[in-house]
């Protein structure tokens, strides 16, 4: 067993480190890249994100067939609440314009659905660190690899958020101290579910399959969300489009990169 508090220090300061500083990144590359550029890299980020997720979350139980009984029905009302239950807080989910009416509520309540996978990926850390046979945090998950895996992959969930942020409130309109106060609310909100699921799944022990179906859901709002703005623009061209398809596939294949390095044994 590893003491719970190296533990959740170490689960606080890579969680909270990787998010803030995704954010930081993409409020400086935000000015220079065009809106709908960094949209798509973003949802192209999500798109591997919710692969992952889903898999995590056994394809919602689709291997049981009509076998899965009350679990498979859990699993399954789970991932609807993730989806439905955002989608009923956010009317203008579908809606042609991003309105910033609402200030940073809405890249608030975004930050929450991309984060609330981690509700599983904080039970399973929990679970790992108090069952562990290992004394060191490195070797109990798997090594620096599996560490450098979990900080990008965080890093870029955290700029898919920041891309959203930047639709809503123009970055060259708002003060630099205003935008900090910002990314810093909209860090907190997006980890809060990894660490207070860490604490509860150091003690107890829970099946992450439910924590992760309802993150599936979640994340397939955030998806509609994102997608919303970057398909009601205006219209690109041949060339544009294809730029916009190559910085999709960018996104894509960046969390694939996180992805191998969680894989590699040396």
């Amino acid at each position: 067993m590893l003491p719970f508090g190296e533990s959740f220090a170490a689960w606080v300061i890579s969680t909270g480190a990787a998010a803030f500083g995704g954010l930081l990144f993409a409020l400086i590359v935000g000015r220079y890249l065009r809106p709908s550029y960094f949209l798509a890299f973003s949802l192209g980020v999500l798109l591997w994100v919710f692969t992952d997720v889903i898999d995590e979350a056994g394809k919602i139980d689709v291997e049981a067939s009509f076998s899965g009984g009350l679990e498979q029905a859990t699993i399954i009302v789970l991932f609807v609440i993730g989806i439905v239950s955002f989608l009923c807080v956010d009317r203008s989910t579908f809606s042609a314009v991003v309105s910033d009416a609402g200030g940073i509520l809405a890249p608030l309540l975004f930050a929450v659905a991309v984060g609330v996978h981690g509700l599983g990926e904080g039970i399973a850390f929990g679970a790992v660190s108090a069952t562990s046979p290992f004394d060191s945090l490195v070797i109990a998950f798997g090594g620096e690899a599996a560490g450098a895996a979990y900080v990008i992959h965080k890093f870029l969930e955290a700029m898919a958020i920041g891309s959203f942020y930047l639709v809503v409130l123009d970055s060259r309109a708002t003060r630099p101290s205003v935008h900090f106060r910002n990314i810093a609310a909209l860090t907190a909100v997006f980890i809060v579910p990894s660490i207070a699921a860490m604490a509860v799944g150091y003690y107890v022990q829970f099946n992450s399959v439910y924590f992760f179906s309802i993150g599936t859901g979640a994340l397939l709002y955030a998806m509609l969300r994102l997608g919303a703005p970057l398909f009601t623009s205006v219209p690109l061209g041949r060339w544009g489009s294809f730029k916009t398809g190559l910085w999709f596939t960018v996104g894509f294949l960046l969390v694939y990169f996180a992805a191998l390095f969680h894989s590699y044994v040396p």
